[in-house]
């Protein structure tokens, strides 16, 4: 049997990892290869691996071998559809300021605030940041320089208005 290089098995994807679990078990159950030792050798894979796919594969069979997708623990969403429609109406809405909670734009601290007022959930800054960003919303910055400015236009406006408007206000 040839040695198989597999660099990082744990990134490749889902279904070439459950090739080559497959791969191992089959080397082992046949006989072409002699104990963990030498699978992880040949398969370019960890002894532990090789043991824990060859035992899983013994309790379970082929499905002891599925790659299953992992995701982190807890809940996916602490804001219901109902209260996240509730949430984005306020926001187009009103501004925080006219909500007593800040300043004229919404800022990351605002929508805490408003989340907390709404919903009675406590999030963090960055908590709202990925949630906001996760719902399309994303920081919107102003052009540095406006993009229709002529500038004979400016330049007529400072030279011959701007010294009455100056004079007026004096």
């Amino acid at each position: 049997m040839c040695v198989v290089e597999v660099e990082g098995a744990h990134r490749l994807p889902p279904a070439e990892q459950e090739v080559l679990r497959l791969r191992v078990v089959a080397a082992l159950e046949s006989g072409q290869v002699e104990g963990y030792k030498q699978a992880a050798e040949v398969f370019g894979v960890s002894v532990r691996s090789v043991g824990t796919w060859w035992r899983a594969y013994q309790q379970q069979g082929r499905d002891g071998l599925v790659v299953r997708r992992r995701r982190r623990p807890g809940p996916a969403e602490l804001i219901s559809p109902e209260d996240r429609g509730t949430l984005f109406a306020a926001m187009a809405d009103y501004t925080p300021e006219e909500l007593l909670i800040g300043g004229p734009l919404w800022t990351r601290q605002a929508v805490v605030e408003l989340i907390r007022l709404v919903v009675g959930v406590d999030m963090t800054e960055q908590g709202v940041g990925l949630w906001l960003r996760r719902h399309g919303f994303t920081p919107q910055r102003p052009a540095r320089r406006a993009y229709e400015q002529q500038p004979a236009a400016v330049r007529t406006w400072l030279d011959e208005e701007y010294p009455t408007i100056e004079a007026r206000a004096k």
